[in-house]
């Protein structure tokens, strides 16, 4: 019998803001592509308080408890079913994490727990961040739609165009921008 890739009844797992509740980071890129070029616009990107491409002292963090599954140049995979397969039930992918500071595979993590230092490796960066996209049994899940990214109830819409785009939480919309201007700070405190 036929399995659904993604059965219809599908919920993103509660997942956190992929850094601590007590800082402010900026969001620095809206819906666009997970991997390579193009579509579809599952990732975004979420920068500390550092110019160009400082290594910040604060890491970027487990977004949900579970297993490191893959871990590559300036990226992992955090596998939230604990097998240890990204092909199977939910996985993020991080990208531009100092290599130097990765996790090894198959280290078990908790939501909150370090994964690595924001950087500019891993490819194409103006500025030390975190790229983050979300997979189901090996499916990119698009930022907005259905299964909207929800960070902390902080819910991704796209931009006109990739890279633009809004977080919308308790009526406050924060803005992507490169620049991480005033309006792209963001933080997990509900205040």
């Amino acid at each position: 019998t036929p399995v659904d890739h993604i059965p219809g009844s599908l919920q993103q797992p509660g997942l956190r803001l992929p850094f601590g509740s007590s800082v402010r980071w900026s969001y620095t890129g809206g819906p666009h592509t997970a991997w390579g070029t193009g579509e579809p616009l599952s990732a975004l990107d979420f920068a500390p308080p550092v110019s160009g491409c400082s290594l910040s002292e604060e890491p970027a963090l487990a977004v949900a408890d579970g297993v490191i599954s893959r871990v590559g140049e300036a990226e992992l995979v955090l596998d939230l079913d604990g097998d240890g397969d990204e092909r199977t039930g939910w996985s993020i992918f991080y990208l531009h994490l100092s290599t130097a500071t990765l996790p090894k595979v198959g280290t078990v993590v908790k939501a909150g727990d370090p994964l690595g230092i924001p950087s500019c490796e891993g490819g194409r960066a103006t500025g030390s961040h975190v790229h983050i996209a979300r997979k189901y049994n090996g499916e990119w899940i698009l930022a907005e739609g259905t299964l909207a990214f929800n960070l902390d109830g902080w819910i991704a819409y796209n931009g006109a165009t990739p890279y633009e785009g809004t977080l919308v939480r308790f009526g406050n919309t924060v803005r992507a921008s490169v620049s991480s201007d005033a309006l792209s700070i963001i933080s997990a405190d509900p205040r």
